[in-house]
């Protein structure tokens, strides 16, 4: 059996990472200590071997099981340009006068076009250094600190599979709004608003909520009920929507949040360098999710246990 080469793999794709350069072809990336870097699109968002698992003990050392599992997000990388190219081309329309709920905007969706999308939206999330994390938190908080090869090793052997599992319990089901913001920019991180978090099993209800370009977002959602049409809807926001935004994303990166040409300024949650979570109910998330075409209302009648 041959050696397994070493990889730079991505969990920024260059397809998205791209999309993100200012006028001089880099992109801006704000440590939590205030601290910034510049540099091009494709310097950033690399693990080194992220998607290999290697199980020899020693550095250099193969074994038959070794694999690599880059090609699980070959696919959704090869479909992301052409699936934002296409959200960019829906219809938005500024309805800031209305009421949240009426201020989306129904669009037509193939079955083949929603499916990529989803994918495209599922490999973001699972490979997220966020979900890298949360991959061998178990571990850690029964074990202690593990030495990096194994640390390694167990999230890799953890990830392999999630991607695949959650596209087929996913499949063409839920609801996505793509979000324009005119106003203010998105921000990226290495930990965005989602829930595919588990190596065991998707969740019932996914939930996802990636910015793809400094303009454009997606929320897809599998809510608990919902009308099948219409899947697809698009919603234009305001600033002060896209700066709420923007703190979720803060929120839940750890140390590496990039942005093309409106500096951010920092949370107290992103300078912890954790990754943390909303928790409660009655956020703007959750409000969106609820507001989109065809989803039932969000029941308040229990929100006073929080």
């Amino acid at each position: 059996m041959g050696k397994m080469k070493s990889e730079r793999h991505h969990w920024w794709p260059e397809c998205i990472s791209k999309r993100w350069s200012d006028d001089g072809g880099g992109v801006h990336w704000l440590l939590p200590t205030g601290e910034e870097r510049c540099a091009r699109p494709e310097s950033f968002g690399v693990i080194g071997n992220g998607h290999s698992i290697r199980l020899g003990r020693k550095p250099g050392e193969s074994t038959p099981f070794d694999q690599n599992f880059e090609l699980v997000f070959h696919q959704a990388d090869d479909r992301f340009p052409a699936v934002i190219d296409s959200l960019e081309n829906l219809k938005f329309e500024p309805r800031m006068d209305r009421h949240l709920r009426s201020r989306f905007l129904p669009q037509p969706s193939s079955d083949d076009f929603f499916g990529q999308m989803v994918e495209s939206m599922i490999s973001l999330a699972i490979r997220s250094p966020m979900t890298r994390e949360s991959c061998v938190s178990l571990a850690e908080h029964l074990r202690g600190p593990l030495a990096e090869r194994e640390r390694n090793s167990l999230i890799a052997l953890n990830m392999r599979d999630m991607h695949t599992r959650a596209v087929q319990a996913c499949g063409m089901r839920g609801k996505a709004t793509a979000i324009w913001s005119p106003e203010r920019e998105f921000v990226f991180g290495d930990g965005f608003f989602h829930n595919l978090v588990s190596p065991a099993n998707p969740p019932y209800s996914p939930r996802i909520l990636a910015p793809l370009t400094p303009r454009l977002a997606v929320l897809y959602a599998i809510p608990m009920r919902y009308m099948v049409e219409p899947r697809l809807s698009t919603l234009v926001i305001g600033a002060g929507e896209a700066d709420a935004l923007n703190h979720v994303v803060q929120i839940y990166a750890s140390d590496k949040i990039y942005y093309r040409s409106e500096k951010p300024v920092l949370t107290d949650e992103y300078r912890t360098g954790k990754h943390l979570h909303l928790s409660g109910s009655g956020h703007l998330i959750e409000e969106l999710i609820h507001s989109m075409p065809g989803v039932s209302s969000r029941d308040t009648f229990l929100d006073f246990l929080g």
